[in-house]
């Protein structure tokens, strides 16, 4: 796979958002094993598509989640079983909110990814630095904490 959409500003919306669900898909257990643990369970069962238009949608904010699942389920645009609303609850804050992580802690946490397999892969130090942006010291610390 190509990783260019996350080392450049890419100027064509479709083709980025078209390979973004490609490695959405194609790493979603990995990608939901590192979300947090109530938004990996909210989003589990959604396509790529249902995933980024829900960060779209309610990234970057704190949601309450109230009394009744109903209500949340009207301003997530969600269905919710009744245990799964139950598990949200005991993952909220003391004041019943959870926090939903933005765009750009999405793509940041998509571009780990990509760039700890590809070194994992053995893409070359080189390549890696054109491709991710990422410094040689991100480079040798990913390395090192892959030798376990």
């Amino acid at each position: 796979m190509h990783y260019e959409i996350f080392g450049v500003i890419y100027t064509n919306k479709i083709n980025h958002m078209n390979e973004l669900y490609i490695f959405y898909e194609e790493y979603k257990v990995e990608v939901l094993a590192r979300l947090p643990f109530f938004l990996s369970e909210l989003v589990e069962p959604f396509t790529a598509n249902e995933f980024y238009y829900f960060i779209e949608k309610h990234g970057g904010k704190k949601i309450y989640l109230g009394k009744h699942k109903s209500k949340l389920e009207m301003r997530l645009g969600i269905d919710l079983t009744e245990s799964h609303y139950c598990k949200l609850c005991s993952l909220a804050d003391s004041s019943g909110y959870i926090e939903i992580p933005n765009r750009w802690g999405i793509f940041s946490l998509l571009r780990k990814i990509a760039y700890e397999n590809s070194i994992k892969n053995g893409m070359a130090n080189e390549e890696l630095i054109r491709v991710f942006g990422i410094s040689q010291r991100t480079i040798l610390t990913v390395r090192k904490k892959l030798q376990f």
